[in-house]
């Protein structure tokens, strides 16, 4: 983008030069030769002398002719030299407070512009110049000096007022002199006006139109990872605003420039709480047997995110069929009949208690500032489960086109219609926290003016050649910080006013700029592991090796997204390519290190990635993957990975039963992610090896028992070959739609595993025990191991055949019902 240059000063200033013919000096005043006495006619001898001279002049003038045109020419012009009174009015444009000329390209005027005239004066010899004298329309001028008006080149400053009317207005300078044959003590009355020149001084009022075209999130992708920037969220991010001039005036006039030089702003932050901290018997509604025979449903009406403490108790919050309920009465339980209907509106907006801060923002007549008004939003319905002329539209896709289904008009509106079940229902309405921003600098001890500071250097000048800006803006991190810590990490609302006073009454545009909590950079660290005996610790692996690259798993990137997002915005081609150099590059990522690998990833696709790693030792081991990361949070995303075959893997035994074992693996993260978990019974143990952990596997006589995967199979992404911009940013947002899962290389933790023993389990050892081979494999196809010594199975004290256990069952079942059947029969004849 060019500079914000100051508008061009016009070529030449406005001017009026008037020229007079030579001056009638009889006109308008008494001439002083015309009282002198005439003298006598001349004699008849004095006529005859005249005669001849005039006859010998024109003989000599006929050897002259030649030259007499040019000295004729001569003559004429200095005797036109003499005589012309020339006056010349200049308008000079002042610098304003900035330094830029307050004049218009067109050469109007706004109010409270300031301009000099002056007037240069050319006089004949004759005349000597007195004094200049101004006539200017006051109601529209101030006069700000006379540095000089004694003098032929007089100078006068001006101010157009602030309360000028729209239109041209007339300056008219009338300069005064006198006969240079006068003596200087003459009176006063010999001075007049030798001439007067007028000049033409338009006015227009200030009326530009702007148009804000942009307004986004600026991305801080810095890689570097000692760089604070890495833990920065989108609300300690600044944000821009790209805005177009559009000219001023009703005719859009583009030659009359245009200033930013003020904002102000006001802004709340919003918290959400999340779903997850629903509960299950805060959705399913009590049931009882009585319910059924009453024919009576249990209807419950609560609330998540307000409560009776941050709420007056006098505010409505709920109406159940024309019945008002407050925050203090919920949750509220109704006792309904089955099959009828009732109707609920819950309140929109209700106001919240605040706590009183210090106010820093003080004034004489206010010295202690209240906080601003907080509020809750309500956000939707959660009704469960929802009535069957609802769920049934969904289950048979037979939803009209043109029709809204029922249960997301639910969802979406504060009112609504219930009908009751035999199972009941639990309506619970979400309601948003919004805390204005100046509630927290007053907690913070900042000013409103320090909260929101403007990055970019102000005034801003627009003309015909500037007609774009870029507008930056920064929450302080103080206030960034408390949202954090408040838990205020759902939105941010802002809206700013632009504009100036510079020019008369304020002129001033707002610019309404919404942000979701989220960051652009995500710190992720791979390590390889081994295993110290020694020190029974896991320590880096120095002689790996490490290479992993990043790739959006789509054909679009983040940074498509944030692009179409744009050009949602405005169509305009000069703001888009203004927007593109504050965009990063979404190529792929590549990343490398020995032992450790720690770095930022950029946020360069929706979520879903292509990871491809390759680890060096004593040979190359490839993972490809497709791995979720979620930078609605920065917490760190670590790949474990391990190498070395000989790390111990833990498992150990709950309980040894004849028949059957119970094991317990806790596989820590140093294992670099377990995929399978195979168990073999040891058939045979060679002779004279005492130590069978040391054997190679083929060594072994092995029996599979059981095999067991710790990760379901993944599968790629695929983006949808009808895919489009609401498509994928649906996607950017949308968790469910793949089985893909953060936690998708591998198993960590702890799991159990439950084995029935083969009866050919019999003992190896000399005291007597079984052995069991277990087998773990990584993400990186290495294996672990660990044999375990068991007891050999054995039949248990007693054993029916499951065939005979069910004859003897029914015997007893029937001889149960005839010596009931006989009972009754007895007591029938009593």
């Amino acid at each position: 983008m060019p500079p914000n240059k100051p508008p061009n000063k016009p070529t030449n200033p406005t001017t009026t030069t008037i020229t007079t013919t030579p001056i009638n000096k009889n006109i308008g005043r008494h001439h002083p030769k015309l009282s002198t006495p005439l003298p006598p006619p001349p004699s008849p001898s004095l006529l005859f002398r005249l005669l001849l001279l005039t006859l010998i002049g024109f003989t000599i003038l006929l050897f002259l002719m030649p030259a007499l045109p040019l000295m004729f020419a001569q003559n004429t012009q200095e005797t036109a030299e003499v005589e012309v009174v020339s006056a010349e009015l200049f308008l000079e444009p002042l610098l304003d407070k900035y330094g830029y000329p307050a004049i218009n390209a067109d050469g109007t005027l706004y109010p409270n512009d300031q301009f000099t005239l002056t007037c240069h004066i050319k006089l004949p010899n004759s005349l000597i110049f007195e004094k200049a004298a101004i006539n200017y329309p006051s109601e529209a001028f101030n006069m700000l000096n006379t540095d000089d008006l004694t003098s032929p080149t007089g100078l006068s400053a001006f101010e157009v007022s602030s309360e000028a009317e729209a239109k041209t207005y007339l300056f008219t300078v009338e300069i005064w002199g006198r006969e240079a044959s006068e003596p200087e003590n003459t009176s006063a009355s010999s001075s007049y006006v030798i001439t007067q020149t007028t000049l033409s001084v338009q006015v227009v009022h200030y009326d530009p139109h702007f148009t804000p075209l942009l307004t986004y999130t600026l991305p801080n992708t810095n890689n570097n990872s000692n760089s604070s920037s890495s833990g920065e969220s989108s609300f300690d991010c600044p944000f821009a605003q790209i805005i177009r001039y559009d000219g001023n005036g009703p005719t859009h006039n583009l030659a009359q420039r245009a200033i930013i030089d003020d904002y102000h702003w006001d802004g709340y932050a919003q918290k959400i709480p999340q779903l997850n901290t629903l509960h299950q018997q805060q959705l399913i509604p009590n049931l009882t047997v009585a319910n059924f025979f009453n024919q009576t449903t249990t209807i419950q009406f609560l609330t998540i995110g307000i409560t009776n403490n941050n709420t007056p108790s006098s505010s409505t919050l709920l109406i159940v069929d024309g019945e008002t309920l407050n925050a203090g009465e919920l949750p509220k339980t109704y006792s309904w009949q089955i099959n009828t209907n009732h109707t609920y509106t819950w309140t929109k907006t209700l106001q919240a208690t605040t706590v009183t801060t210090t106010a820093i923002d003080q004034t004489p007549n206010n010295p202690t500032k209240p906080p601003a008004q907080e509020w809750f939003e309500w956000q939707l319905n959660l009704v469960f489960p929802p009535s069957s002329d609802q769920i049934m539209p969904l289950q048979t896709n037979q939803i009209p086109d043109d029709e809204i289904n029922p249960l997301i008009q639910q969802f979406n509106s504060p009112n609504g219609t219930l009908t009751t079940t035999p199972i009941g229902s639990t309506v619970t309405a979400i309601y948003a926290h919004n805390k204005p921003l100046e509630n927290f600098a007053q907690e913070q001890n900042i000013s409103k003016n320090q909260t929101l500071h403007c990055t970019t250097p102000l005034p801003l000048y627009f003309n015909s050649n500037q007609r774009y800006a870029k507008i930056q803006y920064r929450l302080d991190p103080q206030i960034t910080k408390a949202l954090t810590t408040q838990n205020f990490t759902d939105t941010l609302h802002y809206n700013v006013t632009t504009g100036s006073t510079r020019f008369g009454n304020p002129n001033y545009f707002t610019t309404n700029f919404t942000t979701q909590y989220h960051f652009y950079n995500k710190p992720f660290n791979v390590t390889a592991y081994h295993w110290n005996p020694t020190n029974q610790t896991w320590n880096p692996d120095p002689t790996v090796n490490i290479t992993a690259s990043f790739k959006s798993a789509f054909n679009f990137t983040q940074t498509d997204i944030l692009l179409w997002e744009l050009e949602e915005q405005t169509t305009d081609q000069t703001a888009l390519k203004l927007v593109q150099t504050d965009m990063y590059d979404s190529d792929t990522q590549t990343f490398s290190g020995t032992g450790t690998l720690t770095a930022n990833l950029k946020q360069t696709s929706p979520l879903y990635y292509n990871l491809h790693i390759e680890a060096k030792q004593k040979q190359t081991v490839t993972l490809q993957r497709t791995i979720q990361l979620n930078f609605r949070n920065n917490q760190s995303y670590n790949l474990p990975l391990n190498l070395d075959p000989t790390s111990p893997l833990p498992i150990s035994i709950i309980a040894d039963d004849p028949q059957t074992i119970q094991l317990t693996l806790e596989a820590p993260t140093e294992l670099g992610g377990l995929t399978t978990i195979s168990i073999y019974q040891i058939t045979k143990t060679p002779p004279q090896q005492k130590n069978l952990e040391q054997l190679p596997k083929d060594q072994l006589n092995l029996k599979l028992q059981k095999t067991l995967n710790l990760t379901q199979p993944q599968q790629q992404i695929q983006t949808p070959p009808n895919y489009d911009k609401q498509t994928a940013q649906f996607y950017q947002y949308y968790e469910g739609y793949s089985s893909i899962f953060s936690e998708a290389l591998g198993f960590c933790g702890q799991t159990q595993l439950a084995l029935s023993k083969d009866p050919t389990l019999t003992a190896l050892t000399d005291q007597g025990e079984a052995l069991l081979y277990v087998e773990a494999t990584n993400v990186w196809n290495t294996t672990f191991h660990q044999i375990i010594a068991v007891q050999p199975y054995s039949d248990p004290k007693w054993n029916i055949p499951l065939n005979q256990a069910t004859i003897y069952l029914t015997i007893i079942i029937i001889v149960a019902i005839l010596t009931s059947f006989t009972i009754y029969l007895i007591r029938a004849k009593q």
